[in-house]
């Protein structure tokens, strides 16, 4: 079982790190290893391999936009979720639920609160969408999925409101509920970026943390990602901006069966 903690300051950006696929731990053969990288130009120069797999410090202009790197909300106009244990409830047409299952189907801002004991939130919106779910207090764990799926949308923002403590985690194992291979607790088929000045636990029992199949985007907040696999993973790019330092720890072990 692998773990991977980060913890990103204002979003104030001097520089940011690219990072290629997805992020490793350390492989060194002791029985926990460590390494850390602080975002400044000479040592993100002097990163090695060993910590992700390819680092490189980038010209930023362009890779951040102002809502990625603000990591706020308009709470009159945010649409609230509260999460009830084996249901939900929300006034907004928008929001379908079925059981434990809520999909979001519109663009828009959603505050989001309270436990779900077994069930995902999909979103599932236009893909010109923009989707913000802000989670301010959540702890959601799919047994058998993610507990945030993006499907579709132009892109979604996971904000962590201000002083909030949220958990989100996998059981175990990742059944096919559509033809996407679903393979991490927060999982997206789109533009994904996480910001905002809360922390957010992420446990991954099965697969990864935090899965987008286009770019990744990390602005803000505090995560501590225990996964059997890795930890964060972009398809085209992840990039994180900031003051903050990475932490990769790995404990040695097999990584769950899937």
């Amino acid at each position: 079982m692998r773990k991977f903690h980060t913890s990103i300051g204002p979003a104030l950006l001097c520089t940011a790190l690219l990072l290629t696929g997805c992020t490793q731990q350390a492989s060194s053969a002791g029985a926990e290893s460590a390494a850390s990288v602080t975002a400044t130009p000479e040592s993100a120069a002097a990163a090695t391999a060993d910590s992700v797999n390819t680092i490189a410090v980038i010209n930023t202009d362009g890779l951040f936009s102002d809502r990625d790197l603000a990591g706020t909300y308009d709470a009159e106009e945010a649409v609230t979720i509260q999460l009830n244990g084996d249901s939900a409830a929300c006034d907004s047409s928008a929001v379908q639920i079925e059981g434990s299952c809520i999909t979001i189907t519109a663009e828009g801002v959603y505050l989001i609160t309270g436990t779900l004991n077994d069930g995902p939130i999909v979103v599932d919106a236009p893909d010109t969408d923009k989707v913000q779910l802000v989670l301010a207090g959540a702890n959601i764990t799919s047994s058998t999925s993610a507990a945030i799926y993006a499907l579709e949308a132009d892109k979604v923002f996971v904000t962590l409101a201000e002083g909030s403590e949220n958990t989100l985690a996998n059981g175990g194992e990742y059944i096919a509920i559509d033809n996407n291979n679903i393979d991490a607790v927060i999982f997206a088929k789109t533009d994904l970026t996480l910001n905002g000045s809360g922390s957010l636990t992420i446990n991954a029992a099965a697969g990864h943390g935090v899965v987008s199949k286009d770019d990744l985007i990390i602005t803000g907040g505090s995560y501590a990602v225990t996964a059997a696999s890795h930890g964060l993973c972009g398809k085209d790019i992840l990039a994180i901006a900031g003051g903050g330092q990475f932490h990769h720890n790995q404990r040695q072990g097999r990584p769950a069966r899937r």
